[in-house]
């Protein structure tokens, strides 16, 4: 694929400047659930299921979750494009190749939101 190709009318600046913002945003949520998954943890440094359940009982953490979950996916999933027609010639094997990570990441974003949301059947 050429540059021309991949330029502003095939979303190429888009996905190039909205890597860097999920990035970004990538970096503030992961250090915000470092901080408070090791700093104050509810029951002094033991990480359990109860503690995790407890935190995911709020709006507030289910909703910083699903943004972690959400930019992460497409954080990687853009990635991993990129790489896609970058180094796949052949068109055929580049849209197989994309089409198995769009069903990859719509595989995870249910089995992650229903994780969060405790949709899955335990005492979320």
């Amino acid at each position: 694929m050429t540059e021309r190709e991949r330029g502003m009318r095939s979303g190429g600046a888009f996905q190039w400047f909205f890597q860097r913002i999920s990035g970004i945003v990538l970096i503030i949520t992961l250090l915000g659930h470092f901080w408070v998954l090791h700093f104050f943890p509810p029951n002094h440094g033991d990480i359990t299921y109860e503690t995790v359940m407890l935190r995911l009982s709020h709006p507030l953490w289910r909703t910083f979750d699903l943004l972690f979950l959400v930019f992460g996916l497409y954080h990687g999933m853009n990635g991993i494009t990129m790489l896609i027609h970058d180094y796949i010639r052949g068109k055929g094997l580049r849209m197989a190749l994309v089409s198995v990570l769009w069903v990859a990441v719509f595989f995870f974003m249910i089995i992650g939101s229903m994780t969060i949301l405790g949709l899955t059947g335990g005492k979320a």
